[in-house]
C-alpha cells in the first residue's frame, strides 16, 4: 500500500487557487516555508511536500523519478487536483515528469533552475561525507558540523545540510535516507526517457549565476513543453527561492494568478 508524503499547508483550504511545491535534492518543505507563507497571502492554498527519503516523509530503498511521481499523484488524490506545481531542482524533474505523463493533474508548471536532461556532476562526495559521520558517538550538532566541514567547506552549503540533522531524546539522526540517495544518484542526475508532452503553460526560471539551464537544453525543453517561457533572475545561483524570494514571488504570482 502506498504511503502518503508528509506535507505542510499554508493558506485557507477554501482558497480556489492551489499550489504544490516540490523541493530539491537534500531539501525539504522546511526550506520553502517562508516562500509558501508569502504566496498564501494572495488567497492561495499552498502545499509544500517532503519527497520520499527527505524531510519527515517515509524512507524507501527506491528513489527513482517514476516512484516519486507515483508518490505525488497519491498525495494529489488526497488533497485534490488539478493544481499548479512549483518544482526546484530534483523536485522540478519530478514535476516535469508528472506533467508530461499525467497532465490532468497539472494546471500550470513552474520549474526552477533545472532542465529535463542528464547532468554530468554528482553529489556522491557530499553523501559519503554524511555517511562517514558516526552519529552514535556524537551529542552536539556542532560536533557533526565539524566532522562534515572537511568535505563540505562552504558554510552556506554546510548549514543547508545541517537542516537535515534531527535530534530525538539526545539521539542524532539524518532525516535523509542516505543509502537510498547514494544508490540512486545516477538516476537522480538523469531524466527518464519517453514521449512526454505537457501542453499547458510552463515557466522555467533560472539563476543568472547558475549553469543548470543552458541554451543547449532549450530544444529538449521545447519538445516536452511547447508552451514554455524562460525567465532569468539576475545575481543569483541555483537557490533562487533563498537568494531572490521577492523577485521569484512576483514572477510566480504573475504567471500563476494573472
Amino acid at each position: 500500500m502506498a504511503e502518503l508524503l508528509n506535507y505542510e499547508e499554508f493558506g485557507d483550504k477554501k482558497f480556489s487557487t492551489k499550489i504544490l511545491i516540490l523541493h530539491g535534492l537534500f531539501g525539504s518543505s522546511q526550506n520553502w516555508r517562508s516562500f509558501a507563507k508569502r504566496l498564501s497571502k494572495n488567497n492561495i492554498r499552498v502545499i509544500a511536500a517532503d519527497l520520499r527519503n527527505h524531510g519527515k516523509s517515509f524512507h524507501h530503498p527506491k528513489h527513482s523519478y517514476e516512484e516519486m511521481v507515483s508518490d505525488v499523484i497519491y498525495l494529489l488524490d488526497e488533497i485534490g487536483a488539478p493544481v499548479h506545481i512549483i518544482g526546484h531542482s530534483m523536485g522540478g524533474k519530478v514535476a516535469m515528469l508528472l506533467a508530461g505523463m499525467y497532465s490532468k493533474y497539472v494546471k500550470r508548471l513552474v520549474i526552477i533552475d533545472i532542465a529535463p536532461v542528464c547532468y554530468k556532476h554528482s553529489h556522491l562526495d557530499k553523501i559519503e561525507s554524511l555517511i562517514r559521520v558516526d552519529l552514535s558517538n556524537l551529542r552536539l550538532r556542532s560536533e557533526v558540523e565539524e566532522k562534515i566541514s572537511k568535505q563540505i567547506t562552504d558554510p552556506g552549503e554546510r548549514a543547508f545540510f545541517m537542516l537535515n540533522l534531527s535530534r530525538n531524546n539526545d539521539i542524532l539522526t539524518w532525516k535523509l535516507n542516505l543509502l537510498a540517495i547514494k544508490n540512486y544518484m545516477a538516476k537522480i542526475m538523469d531524466f527518464p526517457s519517453g514521449n512526454f508532452k505537457f501542453l499547458g503553460p510552463a515557466l522555467f526560471i533560472s539563476g543568472s549565476e547558475s549553469d543548470y539551464i543552458q541554451n543547449v537544453h532549450l530544444k529538449k525543453i521545447k519538445n516536452i513543453f511547447p508552451n514554455y517561457k524562460l525567465e532569468t533572475l539576475e545575481n543569483c545561483g541555483h537557490w533562487v527561492h533563498a537568494e531572490k524570494p521577492n523577485e521569484l514571488s512576483i514572477l510566480v504570482n504573475s504567471f500563476l494568478i494573472n
